[in-house]
């Protein structure tokens, strides 16, 4: 089962642009917050992990970081997607 959108398919673009964004808003968030990466570990996450998810080495992030992330700055799910 592949995990990533390949990118020779039409939705690559796209996914980029969106995996993109939410980088950005993720960081700007973090941010606001005045949190640095390493606080972030207080949502389970590994500094390096989260590292990853920042600098979009990491594509796809699970649905269970998603939740720990947006739980981290008082958000839903879909209230830190909405870009």
């Amino acid at each position: 089962m592949k995990r990533s959108i390949e990118p020779d398919t039409p939705l690559y673009s796209e996914f980029q642009q969106f995996s993109l964004q939410l980088r950005k808003r993720i960081v700007s968030l973090r941010h606001q917050k005045g949190f640095t990466q390493e606080d972030m570990q207080a949502l389970g996450l590994s500094l390096r992990q989260y590292q990853r998810i920042e600098s979009g080495e990491t594509e796809n992030i699970t649905l269970a970081n998603l939740y720990r992330i947006a739980r981290a700055f008082d958000l839903s799910v879909s209230a830190l997607l909405a870009l």
